[in-house]
């Protein structure tokens, strides 16, 4: 599937095969309309992705193979996410974000200009008890200029400050400064 904005522009981007842009979220079947996907020049799409319907991918977008990005998700121009990583509903990345591979970015979740997110990266946004009492669900946020390492594990609502880094491995439970490198790695 292709979006609507894009057959007139078809010499500027590269879709690998298998992929499916648009695809209608599960609500949105029974619909009589449901809204597209909404992508800016350039982008390259590698093989076996799916992109829901109600997505804004700005310009220059670049996407690894066997990527998931969720329905009312918004990304912004220079986006780079590597191959097997899933983007959840109600997503926002914003202009020159780095995704690396294997990463998971939970709904809800807000990620600033320029952060950089290394490989088998995990955002937890409920509690990893699963306990009935504990399921509030807490979004994160990862603000301007950010880096979190590979293998790092970010929990249920934690703030990230701008250009903080978070080392490779660490497990972060509450709010990181601006500024501050973070390592707890055990």
């Amino acid at each position: 599937m292709i979006p609507d904005n894009l057959p007139g522009n078809q010499g500027s981007f590269r879709i690998m095969h298998s992929t499916l842009i648009g695809l209608p979220s599960p609500c949105a079947i029974r619909a009589d309309k449901f809204p597209g996907v909404r992508m800016g020049s350039g982008p390259v799409i590698g093989e076996h992705c799916i992109i829901f319907g109600n997505v804004f991918i700005g310009d220059r977008f670049r996407c690894g193979d066997n990527v998931l990005i969720r329905d009312n998700t918004a990304i912004g121009d220079g986006v780079t996410i590597g191959n097997w990583s899933f983007i959840d509903t109600d997503v926002v990345v914003a202009d020159r974000a780095t995704i690396g591979d294997e990463v998971w970015i939970p709904r809800s979740t807000k990620i600033g200009c320029g952060v950089g997110i290394g490989h088998n990266v995990r955002l937890m946004t409920e509690p990893v008890d699963g306990s009935p009492a504990r399921r509030s669900y807490r979004n994160i946020i990862l603000e301007d200029g950010c880096t979190i390492g590979k293998d790092a594990v970010i929990g249920p609502g934690v703030c990230v400050g701008a250009g903080a880094s978070v080392e490779a491995g660490a497990t972060v439970t509450d709010d990181v400064p601006p500024d501050v490198r973070y390592c707890n790695v055990q």
